[in-house]
């Protein structure tokens, strides 16, 4: 029989602080209210209330899986971005802060109300879910290259009531253009330094973190299709890795796309592009 406060100090103690977990008495919280099915002001206010023995079997799993730097969202399943709850699996990038930068900026733009939208590279379907959640009225389709991806991306449209079109395929080429917006995180970690990522970020799945030498291989692939994709004047907002905008804008103006927009991230990276078809 154990205490909501003696499970969270176990957590304190087993959980090591490092990239990705700097608060372990944060993480245990977080991990001890999902287990529980409770929220963690709950946790906070009944400390001496004992929890049932399955829920404390779920929780040391989850510690123990935690150590060994499986990612939290990978234990519980399921991940937030822009306010809303996406399924998560082994099959699937987990969606990143920084990626709510695309979002930020592809509603920015002046599209028609039923404008074309396309989600290259769609993993979860968190911008593809996003964006038709937000604006109702696009049309939007999304790709991947893993179906493993896309049934998780088809998930996540029904967990939240909407209609995304998918399909599977390379980058957008069995689609026909005429996208009044193109959006995507695809792969930009150059191979070399995959060895050197946080640990838990390696289990993620390659196929979505490796970008090839420079870490452009899959960028590039789109900036040369981009031209076909959209329709004139239409934009595409990328998500890129530190210090690759000045190389993605030097190849997008040699395609004939405009540079409008870079956008950092709270570190200081110049994170997302926002391109547009002269």
């Amino acid at each position: 029989m154990t205490t909501v406060g003696e499970l969270l100090d176990e957590g304190a103690r087993r959980l090591p602080r490092r990239d990705g977990l700097p608060d372990p008495r944060r993480e245990a919280r977080w991990l001890l209210a999902r287990a529980a099915g409770v929220t963690e002001g709950w946790l906070l206010l009944n400390d001496d209330v004992v929890l049932p023995e399955e829920t404390a079997a779920r929780y040391d799993d989850w510690l123990a899986r935690r150590t060994a730097g499986e990612p939290a969202h990978h234990l519980t399943g399921s991940c937030s971005f822009w306010g809303r709850d996406f399924g998560v699996s082994p099959a699937v990038l987990v969606p990143r802060p920084e990626t709510e930068l695309v979002v930020a900026a592809a509603l920015e733009l002046p599209l028609p109300e039923a404008a074309r939208v396309l989600d290259v590279g769609t993993g979860s379907g968190c911008l593809a879910v996003t964006l038709a959640a937000e604006r109702p009225g696009l049309a939007v389709d999304a790709v991947d290259r893993s179906l493993a991806a896309l049934e998780v991306a088809r998930r996540n449209a029904s967990r939240h009531g909407v209609r995304v079109g998918f399909a599977c395929s390379d980058l957008g080429w069995c689609l026909a253009g005429g996208y009044g917006l193109v959006v995507a995180n695809l792969p930009y970690i150059p191979s070399g330094r995959l060895g050197a990522l946080p640990l838990e970020v390696r289990y993620d799945p390659a196929l979505a973190l490796d970008g090839g030498g420079d870490g452009l291989d899959l960028v590039r692939a789109l900036l040369g299709d981009l031209w076909r994709l959209l329709a004139p004047g239409g934009s595409a907002v990328l998500e890129l890795g530190e210090d690759q905008a000045d190389a993605v804008s030097t190849i997008a103006g040699a395609v004939g796309l405009a540079t409008v927009r870079r956008v950092r991230d709270l570190s200081g990276c110049e994170r997302v592009v926002v391109l547009q078809r002269r």
